[in-house]
């Protein structure tokens, strides 16, 4: 079926100016015919033009000099490409087991601050109740209450 040039722009991934440039005035005679589509003259490229741009764009936005001639070798591109997605895939991987472990040593020191924290506080818990136990025990002596009460408001007896 024919393509018009904005089809081929977006299934080649170029845009349609790239597509017009190679449009040249043999490639015209030879491959587009001119359809009326919703009462509007649209440009289209048959099947062998197609195939033509097709070879020519690559099937992507790779755009390579005239004098370079395009071979099949598509499938030594996708071995390459596949062995650099196999290369990240290792070092992802590497990268992954790595924050696996400092996430586990993480844990692991967030676990002994934890603990210790807890014997801080136990220790806290344990000073206060000797310290309340001593002063349970130690008798007070109610005339130095006293004493220290008349000491600081016998200042004001003197006149």
């Amino acid at each position: 079926m024919p393509k018009t040039i904005r089809e081929l722009a977006d299934e080649f991934g170029v845009s349609k100016q790239a597509i017009r440039k190679k449009l040249d005035a043999s490639f015209r005679e030879n491959y587009v015919q001119t359809v009326t589509r919703n009462g509007v003259q649209t440009l289209v490229v048959v099947n062998s033009g197609y195939l033509l741009l097709k070879q020519h764009f690559g099937g992507g936005n790779n755009q390579k000099p005239e004098g370079v001639t395009f071979t099949g070798n598509s499938g030594n591109s996708n071995q390459n490409t596949i062995e650099l997605l196999n290369q990240q895939l290792a070092i992802k991987d590497g990268q992954i087991k790595e924050k696996d472990e400092q996430l586990k040593s993480m844990q692991k020191l967030l676990n002994q601050s934890q603990q210790l924290q807890l014997m801080a506080e136990k220790k806290i818990e344990e000073f206060k109740s000797i310290t309340i136990k001593k002063d349970d025990f130690t008798p007070s002596n109610p005339r130095s209450d006293d004493n220290t009460l008349n000491k600081k408001n016998a200042w004001w007896h003197f006149w």
